[in-house]
């Protein structure tokens, strides 16, 4: 076992660090387990973290057969390439997941495909994806609510960085598990995460769905959980139509996405961050910082 994998975030909710091995890749891909009468695990990571999991959920206590839910926030193989693998191993679990995605956990190929297509080389490190059987798949419905016994979450559809994106709230204890409808979270600093294809307006209704939900806590995907959940909703909502501002006006004047970096990084002191990571999580950040300025870009 490698380290610290789990920080108690409630009574029922606990962070698993699955620390996937892909250099700068620690303390980046969150996985979040609910402990209540019944337990769930939010999104598994990908393939290649699925012994990291399983090392995190020991350490936390729970058996991978009292395992009886796999939610997924979005299908994008950094949180749901390992389903298939994890199904394996928790054999009374069964995967919740956006009804429109339901068809690629079942017959992955088209997403292995597109991820090789998009990723890359990443998409090899991340694993190849597992297929789930179709006998323990359950399609997420929008104000669908998933009963825990004890837990009650509720799961609103939040299109924008994926068309079949899902955030979960516990209303009891006031915590949003936002996948990566939020942003990304990196040493408390938010950026967008606005993949092609961006659509602005999808994006800003769910985040204002979110906002009506008034958050006590928010939980990023990518990665930690953190107090003043609605204000860091209102600040993204800022940031997103901020961005979208720089990066049409520096589209219309020719320049690439590198060169729309360094302007946000002029106009936008939460990017400071970069300058105190390592080498290879600061070539991790570039690679989504520009992939998100390319989805904005395309949308000007």
């Amino acid at each position: 076992m490698t380290g610290i994998r789990v920080t108690n975030i409630s009574p029922n909710l606990k962070l698993l660090d699955l620390k996937p091995p892909i250099l700068g890749y620690g303390k980046f891909i969150s996985s979040y387990l609910v402990n209540s009468g019944k337990n769930a695990i939010i999104d598994p990571g990908p393939a290649v973290a699925a012994g990291g999991l399983l090392e995190a959920l020991a350490e936390a206590g729970t058996k991978p057969e009292e395992i009886d839910y796999i939610v997924l926030t979005h299908i994008h193989i950094d949180h749901a390439g390992g389903a298939g693998a994890a199904v394996k191993a928790m054999p009374n679990a069964r995967v919740v997941v956006h009804e429109r995605a339901l068809p690629h956990m079942v017959n992955p190929e088209k997403l292995w495909n597109a991820s090789l297509q998009t990723l890359g080389d990443l998409a090899i490190k991340y694993g190849e994806i597992e297929p789930v059987p179709a006998e323990r798949v359950i399609a997420a419905k929008d104000n669908m609510k998933l009963d825990l016994a004890g837990t009650e979450l509720e799961i609103y559809f939040t299109p924008g960085h994926a068309i079949h994106h899902l955030s979960l709230f516990d209303r009891a204890h006031g915590i949003l598990l936002a996948g990566e409808a939020a942003g990304v979270c990196t040493v408390g600093k938010v950026r967008p995460a606005t993949p092609p294809p961006f659509k602005l307006d999808e994006m800003l209704a769910s985040v204002d769905k979110l906002i009506e939900l008034k958050p006590a806590k928010l939980c990023y995907g990518h990665f930690g959980c953190y107090d003043n959940g609605l204000a860091r909703l209102k600040q993204y909502r800022e940031k997103l139509l901020a961005w979208h501002k720089i990066v049409t006006e520096e589209t219309g004047r020719g320049k690439n996405p590198q060169e729309i970096l360094t302007v946000l990084r002029e106009k936008d002191s939460d990017l400071s961050y970069l300058d105190i990571l390592g080498n290879d999580e600061y070539q991790r950040e570039l690679v989504l910082l520009l992939n998100s300025i390319r989805g904005m870009s395309s949308a000007a």
